[in-house]
């Protein structure tokens, strides 16, 4: 008796069957897999639009909170008038603008504002000294030298630009530049001339602006220097420039995709009695009577700033079948905001393809504040 192995393949239509279910198998796995792609970008995506909005915000409270820092805010609440000078060799010689100002608004027009914050010392120098003193002898006219109470924080060394001082008597403050201090008679010098940047203007100077005499007994507060950091919008970027430890001006990237920053004034009344309230009473952008560089009565009139920031989703969102996108919206973007206004014109052209998060915050002037200015 024989035994025939019989072997059976899979015949051409059973295979063809096979294929077609294969490929609409994986038709829809990658259907699934594309659309579980595009919910992990777009959670992605405003997932970094959060940090980088959150961070944006953060970092422009942090500096504007500490607007003014190194100044005795008591100094600055008394000064009516201001006199200052600068050569730094580059711009034609002229008063300081907005020096006693301690956070400035330049107006972007309908793009982004800009936000400067001014110091009397590099925040990053960990050795700052508090110098107030007082003059102990009335200067003799036309004199570059005065005779004070005591040298602490005053002194030039090598190390770090010559000092400068903040002189004020009767609501009249003057800023000049040390240039060398004798100890044994406790005098500061204040000599013009001496190369860029030069904060004493010389005496044809001093004569056609009328620069005020001091007496014996007026305030005089010495800080190592002058410093600013501005923050503001570069090609979708926001940027901080701030001087390093020797003094030079640097740029830093802090977060991509920030689109728009904008920011206004919280102002008080006119004030005429001392202390001033503290009391907001308007929000005003910086144009017109708010444009720098600013008076300082309308400087001392600052409580505090508010700002906002749009930061961007990285991920695009396809057109719809007309070609359109519809992500964000005109309505959308007027809802962004109660107060900032964001002009869509200068966003790229394609900025309804993508999500965006808006941030905002109050920011209170704290060294005015505790300055009862």
């Amino acid at each position: 008796m024989s035994r025939h192995n019989k072997s059976r393949g899979f015949g051409l239509v059973e295979i063809m069957v096979g294929m077609v279910i294969s490929m609409i198998a994986s038709i829809v796995v990658f259907q699934v897999f594309a659309s579980a792609e595009r919910q992990k970008r777009g959670t992605t995506g405003a997932a970094d639009a959060q940090t980088n909005g959150a961070l944006s915000l953060s970092m422009v409270e942090s500096d504007v909170k500490a607007a003014g820092w190194g100044l005795d805010a008591h100094t600055f609440s008394d000064c009516d008038r201001v006199f200052s000078y600068i050569d730094d060799g580059v711009s034609a010689p002229g008063a300081v603008p907005n020096l006693l100002t301690p956070a400035v608004i330049s107006e972007g027009g309908t793009g982004p504002d800009q936000i400067s914050i001014r110091y009397f010392d590099n925040p990053a120098n960990a050795n700052y000294k508090f110098a107030l003193t007082a003059l102990t002898a009335k200067p003799a006219a036309g004199s570059e030298s005065m005779r004070v109470r005591s040298l602490y924080g005053c002194t030039p060394t090598v190390a770090v630009p010559k000092p400068l001082a903040l002189i004020q008597q009767s609501g009249t403050c003057t800023l000049v530049q040390i240039t060398k201090v004798e100890k044994p008679t406790l005098t500061i010098w204040t000599e013009s001339g001496l190369g860029a940047p030069s904060y004493n203007p010389p005496g044809a100077y001093k004569l056609a602006n009328a620069w005020p005499a001091y007496d014996k007994g007026a305030d005089l507060q010495c800080f190592p220097q002058l410093s600013q950091k501005t923050y503001r919008i570069t090609n979708g970027q926001l940027e901080l420039q701030e001087p390093d430890a020797n003094g030079v001006l640097q740029t830093f990237q802090i977060a991509p995709d920030i689109l728009s920053l904008q920011a206004q004034y919280g102002i008080t009344d006119v004030c005429a009695g001392t202390p001033c309230p503290q009391k907001i009473t308007d929000w005003v952008d910086a144009g017109g009577a708010w444009a720098a560089p600013l008076s300082n009565a309308n400087s001392k009139r600052i409580k505090a700033l508010r700002v906002a920031v749009v930061a961007r989703s990285a991920e695009y969102e396809k057109p719809g079948s007309d070609g359109t996108c519809k992500t964000t919206t005109e309505e959308a973007v007027a809802a962004w905001s109660s107060w900032a206004k964001f002009d869509i014109t200068t966003f790229p052209a394609d900025w309804q393809c993508y999500r965006y998060k808006v941030f905002e915050t109050v920011v209170p002037l704290r060294n005015v504040i505790w300055g009862n200015v």
